[in-house]
């Protein structure tokens, strides 16, 4: 009995390489010419760049896992380093979130913290950090009211947790759910040290992901198939039975995980089962080629009170390149991708003077739909892996589970779909 999977983005392989590790056979249809979905390899200048960049950590364990079990080497894949972000703000001194100090963890986050932004900061992020149990046992609210009724001060919510929270949900404050931002917290910066960690790509994601998966998933007998739309899935007797491609072929399979983005989801199930469409929103990533020898202070800047959002060192992959992340919407939507490029410059040199005010190159990906919209109303209408159609299944990082869109929530959903799929499958046997 073969599964079908739908889609080759993160989640959808992590299905897939769960099953065939397993013996199960496996069939996974991608409607692009590459794996990887909005984690994939983009060519410009006759360079490989990521779709979007995508900030990891340590905690990502089940990535780390994934990444181990498919044969990635994730100590040469990935440079690991202490947590250490610079916070710029035009309005405030430059915050520190840095675990690089003598003291242990967590004192050393503690100490970079109080000297960079006073003991009333480092009072007012203790007092959130405890509240976390409290808040994830009552009725969700958005951030921006945890953060007021906890008394944050403006300083903080502008310049820490307002970046934090577009950087994990890309959702504004005032929209997020608090209980899935005070989860990324928990476990994240409230464990030990090295989940807390870096996590710096030595290459693009799509070679370091879902070409490894795909050869993985190929080397135990499962088939792929590039380029592959599928048109309808097809049930009789109120069970799946299999699905039809838009060139008309007939694909015969008992289960079918659907992991594909939500609108492409609701598409396959519409005259199946109701599905909770979300809200979705976009991140835009701008790169600039600079001078080879150009380098950040650190791998990674945080920029708030500025168009632009986070600014990554990519010189280790491109001598020179430098990516620059908007997450959410904002008036850049609006703006051409030439004066973009040339806002975008202005706010790096003004940020590091050193920086030429202009780059040689400037590209810019949108992608209008990057991640479902993480409101307190669209996490809680989070649907099943498990539907209600025998032999439906559901996964990708909108599915429920306890992380916003991540690849590790993409990677957990796919795992997790799969393996109770396996323990449906020998139940029944049974």
């Amino acid at each position: 009995m073969t599964t079908l999977v739908i889609g080759g983005g993160w989640s959808g392989l992590a299905a897939a390489v769960t099953l065939v590790q397993q013996g199960h056979a496996v069939h996974l249809v991608e409607s692009a010419k590459q794996f990887g979905g909005r984690a994939r390899n983009v060519t410009w200048q006759g360079k490989m760049v990521d779709n979007g960049q995508h900030i990891m950590i340590g905690a990502y364990t089940q990535m780390l896992a994934m990444m181990q079990l498919i044969g990635v080497d994730t100590a040469q894949a990935f440079q690991r380093l202490p947590i250490d972000l610079a916070i710029h703000h035009p309005n405030y001194s430059t915050l520190q979130l840095s675990g690089k100090s003598r003291l242990p963890w967590p004192w050393s986050l503690a100490w970079n913290l109080l000297k960079s932004a006073g003991l009333n900061s480092l009072k007012s992020l203790v007092v959130l950090q405890k509240d976390i149990p409290r808040l994830l046992v009552n009725k969700d609210i958005t951030v921006l009211e945890w953060l007021l009724d906890a008394n944050q001060p403006q300083r903080l919510i502008e310049q820490l947790w307002q970046p934090l929270c577009l950087a994990t949900l890309n959702t504004q404050v005032d929209k997020a759910s608090a209980q899935v931002l005070a989860i990324v917290l928990r476990d994240s910066l409230g464990k030990d040290e090295p989940t807390a960690d870096l996590l710096i790509p030595t290459q693009p994601l799509g070679s370091l992901f879902p070409q490894a998966a795909a050869e993985y998933i190929r080397q135990h007998g499962g088939k792929l198939s590039r380029q592959t739309r599928i048109a309808d899935i097809v049930t009789e007797e109120g069970q799946i039975s299999g699905a039809i491609t838009t060139s008309g072929q007939f694909i015969d399979s008992e289960n079918i995980i659907i992991a594909t983005g939500p609108d492409q989801t609701a598409q396959l199930l519409t005259a199946h089962l109701k599905f909770p469409r979300p809200s979705q929103t976009p991140i835009t990533t701008v790169y600039l080629q600079y001078p080879a020898h150009y380098r950040l202070p650190k791998p990674l800047l945080g920029m708030t009170g500025t168009m632009s959002h986070w600014l990554f060192d990519r010189s280790q992959q491109h001598p020179g390149m430098m990516a620059v992340v908007i997450s959410a919407t904002g008036p850049h939507d609006t703006m051409s991708k030439e004066a973009l490029v040339q806002h975008v410059c202005m706010e790096v040199h003004q940020l590091l003077p050193d920086f030429p005010d202009k780059a040689d190159e400037g590209f810019v990906i949108r992608e209008k739909r990057a991640t479902f919209e993480c409101t307190v109303a669209n996490h809680q209408n989070r649907p099943a892996c498990k539907t209600r159609i025998p032999g439906l299944w559901l996964t990708g990082d909108y599915i429920m589970n306890a992380y916003p869109a991540t690849l590790e929530g993409a990677i957990r959903n796919g795992e997790q779909c799969a393996k109770l799929l396996l323990s449906h499958l020998t139940s029944s046997k049974l």
